[in-house]
């Protein structure tokens, strides 16, 4: 690819007719050079290009740090949640922080287990002394 010097041959603009560019004269350009024009050397040193600084992010950090705090707290308060629903008999099935947390401590999924088995067995339990009562009142 080439890129050559930028040669006005019409003008839409108003130009002086002294200024002339020497692209004429110019070396031929291979597929690697770029070659500029005095008009676009002349551009360069005049407005020179603003270099990007870095922001600020101090207040963003400390805003970012709070939030994962509350978000891992509310997630704290979920698993307590579960594990007290677990406990009483009255789950409905458990929250992702919790499988989370439960696949990821033995002891904790261990306990939750044995405890769904005993609530199984007292709700089959309640199951069987409902029925027989119920058998007996006929």
């Amino acid at each position: 690819m080439q890129i050559q010097a930028y040669r006005n041959t019409a003008t839409p603009y108003q130009q002086p007719a002294a200024t002339t560019t020497s692209t004429a004269a110019a070396t031929p350009a291979s597929a690697s050079t770029v070659t500029l024009s005095n008009e676009a050397k002349q551009l360069s040193q005049v407005y020179p290009i603003p270099q990007p600084h870095a922001p600020d992010l101090s207040k963003v950090k400390a805003g970012v740090e709070q939030y994962a705090h509350i978000q891992a707290t509310k997630m704290k308060y979920q698993v307590a949640s579960d594990m007290v629903n677990i406990a009483m008999g009255t789950n409905d099935g458990i929250s992702a922080p919790t499988a989370y947390y439960l696949s990821h401590n033995d002891p904790a999924r261990a306990a939750t287990v044995e405890q769904m088995v005993n609530q199984q067995q007292v709700n089959t339990l309640q199951a069987y002394v409902d029925a027989s009562e119920s058998t007996r009142a006929c």
